[in-house]
């Protein structure tokens, strides 16, 4: 025991250098957060830190004993305290789930503590996260944790996520993009004027004439009011409609033509169409 404790006794600098490291780690983290808007990927790794460096700092010896059990006592505490942060950590996460698509990725979180919204990040430098918007949600309902979600990527850089909103399940949708030339923003309603036809099928129009658009789609008409769009930055917008008219999204593209699609789940239809 002795020879171990000698051992121990030669080896307290490196410890207590490698300890003081993994503190000033564990502090850009923090300011990370803080300053940059960064969060790590599982908040558990903060705990994982802090029980490496309780370990380490088990291996300091001191030799009065008084300030030895002293010095035991306080680290079982901060070792308590930590455990039960990890507990609390882990069981605060209601769902969380990392989509990719190509060389783009992103990641929705729900958790206990955020009980409105469910939250869209973008992964940062390996360990950390962005954030990238928040989905209101409705009646306390969490669509993700209730597998009320699906994620369509529509091209490369444009993903579509759809999900059910409030306890009367209406079927929403937000569009992430990911493209890295994108413009000034401008109306997309206001910029898609006039009518579209399906490249595919004559028939099928899609007419924006101020507030009011009217989509003709087999055989039937709907009709949506641009008061009740969700506008998806400078690329697309998403028609909400009600009981009798289908949610759809209007996705502009790069060679002058627009996609046409449903936000409700397990319909990925969607249609090309051109003036």
């Amino acid at each position: 025991m002795k020879s171990i404790l000698e051992k121990l006794r030669k080896h307290q600098i490196i410890i207590i250098f490698i300890i003081i490291v993994l503190i000033l780690l564990r502090s850009f983290f923090e300011y990370a957060i803080k300053s940059k808007g960064l969060y790590l990927v599982h908040d558990y790794m903060y705990n994982i830190l802090n029980y490496i460096i309780l370990a380490l700092a088990l291996l300091v010896y001191f030799k009065n004993e008084k300030v030895r059990w002293t010095y035991l006592g306080i680290l079982l505490l901060l070792i308590t305290m930590n455990t039960f942060g990890i507990y609390k950590s882990i069981s605060n996460i209601q769902f969380q789930s990392n989509f990719t698509h190509a060389q783009n990725s992103f990641i929705i979180r729900e958790t206990k503590d955020e009980p409105e919204f469910s939250i869209i990040y973008i992964p940062a430098h390996k360990i950390f996260m962005r954030l990238d918007d928040k989905i209101k949600v409705t009646n306390g309902y969490k669509p993700f944790a209730n597998k009320g979600y699906e994620v369509v990527w529509l091209n490369d850089d444009k993903a579509l996520i759809k999900y059910l909103n409030g306890t009367n399940h209406i079927s929403k949708g937000d569009i992430l993009n990911f493209s890295k030339t994108n413009g000034p923003y401008s109306n997309v309603l206001a910029n898609l004027s006039g009518t579209w036809i399906d490249k595919n099928n004559n028939k099928n129009t899609i007419n924006i004439a101020g507030v009011q658009i009217t989509y003709k789609v087999k055989n039937k008409i709907y009709w949506y009011s641009s008061s009740m769009s969700g506008e998806q930055g400078n690329y697309g917008s998403i028609l909400y409609g009600n009981s009798d008219t289908p949610s759809i999204y209007i996705l502009m593209n790069a060679n002058n033509t627009i996609t046409v699609g449903y936000t409700a789940l397990n319909n990925n239809e969607q249609s090309i169409y051109t003036k």
